[in-house]
């Protein structure tokens, strides 16, 4: 199981809606949540399949060129002899095609939603201190370790965007890299509690703490589209839609499990 963060972004509401509206927003992408059974396919060629490549090399199946997914389907259902109605059974379609028959979410993203071990992760303005249409959630305990801006004043976990001080989140994230990596290469330990892996590179690791910063591991943007670090232009892309946004737009942080 693997925890990472979640930006939402709604529309202007009440600070007691935050939570319910957030949550509403992420329920299309429930790992849990079941949708109508539709066909999981495999990709066309099943010898580039991790799990039939393992089970030729136990000798399960046949290992060689040529293998069709009618072959592969006859051999793994005799084996584990699962019939048609079972989960578990190997289907092929009147192209060949190997797939499942699936009711799993396949825009499924997370399973659980919790609160952050090392606290809240954004800022807002020092003017906005107790306003209150900052979110801010009842942390009973912080790992310190975990915590990169232990220390740091006005840390929230959300509001109007025109309250949140994105600036100053990533000039803290530049400083921390800075420091964190001067520490390491004077002998210390690597900073292992950041979310992306230092490399040798000074300037490139402040540069992509500084983008990383506001953004987190996942964005899910007003109009109910998800981005994640998978894609190689996420955090260029995301730092642009977030420093655009309508000031009257609300942010709230998420931390998620899978």
């Amino acid at each position: 199981m693997s925890t990472f963060d979640v930006l939402v972004v709604l529309p202007p509401m009440p600070p007691e809606q935050y939570r319910k509206a957030a949550t509403a927003a992420m329920m299309p992408f429930f790992s849990e949540r079941e949708v109508p059974e539709y066909r999981d396919y495999e990709p066309a060629d099943p010898n580039t399949v991790d799990w039939v490549r393992a089970n030729q090399e136990r000798g399960l199946l046949p290992n060689r060129e040529g293998l069709g997914w009618r072959e592969v389907a006859d051999l793994m259902n005799a084996r584990t002899g699962w019939s048609p109605e079972d989960d578990g059974h190997l289907h092929v379609d009147d192209a060949g095609r190997g797939y499942y028959l699936s009711t799993r979410n396949p825009r499924g993203e997370w399973d659980g939603l919790g609160l952050r071990h090392g606290g809240p992760r954004l800022m807002h303005r020092p003017s906005a201190a107790g306003d209150p249409l900052l979110a801010a959630y009842d942390y009973r305990e912080v790992d310190p370790e975990r915590d990169l801006l232990a220390g740091l004043a006005n840390r929230c976990d959300g509001g109007p965007r025109g309250l949140l001080d994105f600036e100053a989140l990533r000039t803290a994230h530049e400083r921390l890299a800075g420091e964190r990596h001067d520490v390491w290469a004077a002998g210390g330990e690597a900073p292992l509690d950041w979310p992306f892996r230092f490399t040798e590179d000074r300037a490139g690791n402040v540069a992509r703490a500084r983008a990383d910063a506001v953004p987190g591991y996942a964005l899910l943007r007003l109009d109910g589209t998800w981005t994640d670090k998978r894609d190689d232009d996420y955090l260029r892309d995301a730092n642009a839609y977030l420093d655009a946004l309508d000031p009257e737009l609300v942010l709230l942080d998420l931390s998620c499990h899978c």
